[in-house]
């Protein structure tokens, strides 16, 4: 064999191998965390400030995973407070398994979602809520047993 030969054989492996990569990546498309991120993105600095309000609060809200349902803890000094808000459940490696709750009816400061259909695995909790008609927001991971 000479030298011709050889090196047409690798640029053969490598323009094979390419096209192996681009069909394989083709085949596994990574989904977006959101579609409207752009839009997300201009409202971001008043997500900080949910978040400093949040964690100036005496107690953080807890989010519990419990039988299939989301319960959540509000801080006691909110108790006897209209408490509204919105609780997106998001699966990182699984759009599909995302969920959405509407938080309207918090008795005693605490919140339980009806059950859901969780797929084991890690959550993105992201809370977004108002408290005597101050906004705030709360993220926290789960993971669902």
């Amino acid at each position: 064999m000479n030298w011709g030969k050889g090196i047409l054989l690798v640029l053969i492996a490598f323009v094979g191998l390419m096209a192996w990569f681009l069909v394989m990546a083709a085949r596994n498309p990574e989904p977006l965390v959101t579609e409207s991120y752009y839009k997300q993105e201009l409202a971001y600095q008043s997500r900080i400030d949910e978040t400093t309000r949040a964690l100036a609060l005496t107690a953080p809200v807890g989010i519990v995973v419990q039988d299939h349902r989301i319960a959540l803890r509000f801080p006691e000094e909110l108790r006897g407070t209209t408490i509204t808000g919105v609780l997106t459940l998001r699966r990182p490696n699984d759009p599909t398994a995302d969920r959405t709750v509407t938080i309207d009816h918090v008795v005693d400061a605490a919140f339980s979602t009806a059950p859901l259909d969780l797929r084991r695995g890690r959550y993105d909790a992201l809370l977004s809520w108002a408290a005597s008609g101050t906004q705030y927001y709360t993220e926290e991971k789960l993971v669902v047993p």
